[in-house]
């Protein structure tokens, strides 16, 4: 039966061929005498040619574009999943792609640094939309191509730092982004979190294995107490601290100095970090980096995550990576952002010491191991799921 119609087949297309080919020959013989006896109609002829060979080549062009389109979605929905510390020089820009295929964006980096194209070579050229943007303070080299990347993607939520809404003149900038933006723009604070689930459902049935982003600071009791200190002026101190749960454990910790890393080891009673929604779920005497009920209200340990990465502090500053901090924390690999030969000099060498002679406890394995320090100066640098 297949043979059959395999046979039928291969005649009927034999036939039209044929058919082809005397009609071709036809309009040859015609196009020739026609040329021959009026140059009007060989004109004539000749435009038409044009236009039907440029036709060809504007189909050919447009099925390459489609095709380049759905290679381009196909690459970014199966092989982009993961995190990314984008190279943006003297600056600070991370992306983490869910298991869903949601995008987030910390920070976009230091005006100039075409963080749009940087995003086309992960995400591919046609995705135009980012679901969520987190802006941790108002420091230029971490949103200073925000407006860059509106006027490029659609975004659904921007997440920003409470400190916009406090001094004057980033009130002024939060209000710009705020027009820009056709999406929900709002503070966040330590003790809220974002859930990548497809459902309501599926973070009810298996909270422990969904993928969940985490704030750990800032505090809305932290911005009271800073309130009337020079702090208020220091924008570092209000930096969106943000916890990644997925196979990896992933802290980021934008510009947060060392008081802040400090609080985050000690008592999460202390001002600087309490807030309403997780304060009734957290114990002071709860070792927060081996389990981490008072970060998140939920109990997971960190033998369960095949790594724990720390997107380092100020970019390598001095002023941030506190050594208890660290030490607590263990992290199996740890990222620096920062620009060659920078005036700042980062990362400083206490920074490099700490993690070049620290050790972290592998979540695979009883032995200690040195832990893996990775720059964004050699490149983005990148932790696939």
């Amino acid at each position: 039966m297949i043979n059959n119609l395999h046979h039928l087949f291969q005649t009927i297309w034999q036939k039209i061929f044929g058919i082809f080919l005397q009609a071709t020959d036809a309009f040859y013989r015609v196009f020739v005498r026609l040329l021959y006896h009026s140059k009007i109609v060989g004109v004539l002829a000749l435009f038409c040619l044009i236009i039907f060979v440029t036709s060809i080549s504007l189909f050919l062009s447009v099925f390459k574009e489609e095709n380049s389109k759905k290679e381009s979605q196909s690459k970014s929905q199966n092989d982009s999943q993961g995190f990314y510390a984008i190279d943006v020089g003297q600056g600070d820009s991370s992306l983490y792609i869910t298991n869903e295929n949601q995008t987030v964006l910390i920070d976009t980096g230091k005006p100039g640094n075409g963080i749009v194209q940087k995003l086309e070579k992960i995400l591919g050229k046609y995705r135009k939309k980012i679901d969520v943007i987190i802006l941790t303070h108002p420091d230029s080299d971490h949103v200073g191509e925000i407006e860059n990347i509106l006027a490029s993607y659609e975004v659904g939520l921007i997440l920003y730092s409470p400190i916009y809404d406090v001094r004057p003149d980033s009130e002024k900038a939060i209000k710009n982004i705020r027009k820009k933006n056709h999406g929900l723009t709002q503070p966040v604070f330590a003790g809220e979190n974002l859930s990548f689930s497809k459902s309501i459902e599926d973070i009810n049935k298996n909270q422990n294995e969904n993928e969940q982003m985490y704030f750990l600071s800032p505090s809305f009791s932290g911005i009271a107490t800073f309130a009337s200190k020079k702090e208020l002026a220091e924008d570092n101190y209000f930096s969106v601290v943000s916890l990644i749960k997925s196979k990896d454990l992933i802290f980021t910790m934008a510009d947060a100095p060392q008081k802040i890393e400090k609080v985050l080891v000690s008592s999460a009673d202390n001002q600087l970090f309490s807030s309403s929604s997780v304060s009734a779920q957290v114990s002071e005497t709860v070792d927060i980096f081996s389990q981490l009920p008072n970060f998140t209200g939920e109990e997971f340990n960190r033998n369960q995550f095949d790594k724990i990465i720390l997107k380092v502090g100020h970019h390598g500053s001095k002023t941030s990576s506190a050594p208890e901090f660290i030490k607590k924390l263990s992290p199996t690999d740890v990222i620096l952002s920062y620009g060659k030969n920078n005036r700042y000099g980062h990362p400083h060498k206490e920074v490099l010491d700490l993690f070049e002679n620290g050790t972290s406890t592998s979540s695979t394995s009883l032995n200690s191991s040195p832990i893996r320090i990775y720059r964004t100066i050699s490149g983005a640098v990148y932790f696939g799921e």
